[in-house]
């Protein structure tokens, strides 16, 4: 399937070969590669339920400073909530380690960002390949779930095989209108995901690359103090911590997004100086 596009004033983009891509997508929902050179990439990760389309901005920014960016649709996202009942955390980060990869084999340095689940893949890949990364970008990353609840909902499957999502947590009106992602999810969803939280949970001793953490005060969805929690266990020294004031929980496309996209940037430029 051929998932090249071309977004006006944008870089040329390509399809990104090893990254899953069903036959059948949600309009919007395609991976995307933004080339900006070989010297420095950024892999984007999307959130639980979502598309790689809210990452589109902040790739098509990082490419027109000069920095190669891709977006990766994780397994059981951008065609139907069915599709998400039949695949694991194993398969997100299945697909967050094939979008690396081919990552790696074209820039000499890769930064990994990601938002809420996202965010969490981003933190259990820098613990498990951190030697393949130059740094990483958590934002409005989950990072407990009670282990209790992935009890209850496999036990409800049977009856209530699907969740639906009234809110995308997005405030800006014109941002939340253009979200492409999922308005319902299966149970047997969010029950793994209470596994991949526990995991990332128990590395985070091992993330030692690196680090930007982005969060909103306003998050309805992901506290605040999830991201203390990550700062305070993650085992690296270079580390930062950002707080928005505006907007929710899709910091990537919310009222704020200008500043995490900045904010990104910097965080990259910052350390690629130190070389």
């Amino acid at each position: 399937m051929n998932l090249t596009t071309q977004p006006q004033g944008a870089p040329d983009t390509k399809p990104l070969l090893p990254f899953y891509a069903p036959d059948r997508l949600m309009p919007g929902a395609e991976p995307f590669l933004y080339e900006a050179g070989d010297e420095v990439g950024c892999l984007l990760v999307h959130g639980f339920t979502a598309t790689p389309a809210e990452m589109r901005g902040i790739g098509r920014y990082l490419a027109d400073k000069g920095i190669t960016a891709g977006g990766v649709l994780l397994a059981g996202h951008g065609t139907a909530p069915e599709d998400l009942q039949s695949t694991t955390w194993r398969d997100w980060y299945a697909s967050v380690e094939g979008a690396l990869d081919d990552m790696l084999a074209r820039c000499k340095r890769v930064y990994l960002a990601g938002l809420s689940l996202g965010g969490a893949l981003t933190i259990y890949t820098a613990a498990k390949r951190g030697k393949d990364l130059a740094g990483i970008i958590p934002m409005a990353a989950p990072i407990y779930l009670p282990p209790g609840l992935g009890l209850v909902l496999k036990s409800m499957r049977m009856h209530v095989p699907y969740i639906y999502k009234p809110s995308r947590d997005i405030e800006d009106p014109i941002a939340r209108e253009g979200h492409i992602g999922y308005l319902s999810t299966s149970t047997d969803a969010i029950a793994t995901l209470v596994e991949l939280l526990g995991e990332v949970r128990a590395a985070l001793p091992q993330v030692k690359v690196p680090t930007l953490i982005i969060y909103s005060r306003r998050d309805h969805i992901v506290p605040p103090i999830s991201s203390h929690h990550i700062y305070s266990r993650i085992n690296t020294s270079d580390k930062r911590m950002i707080a928005l004031h505006r907007g929710s929980h899709v910091v990537t496309t919310d009222y704020d997004r200008d500043r995490v996209y900045a904010a990104v940037h910097e965080f990259i430029s910052e350390r690629e100086s130190r070389r």
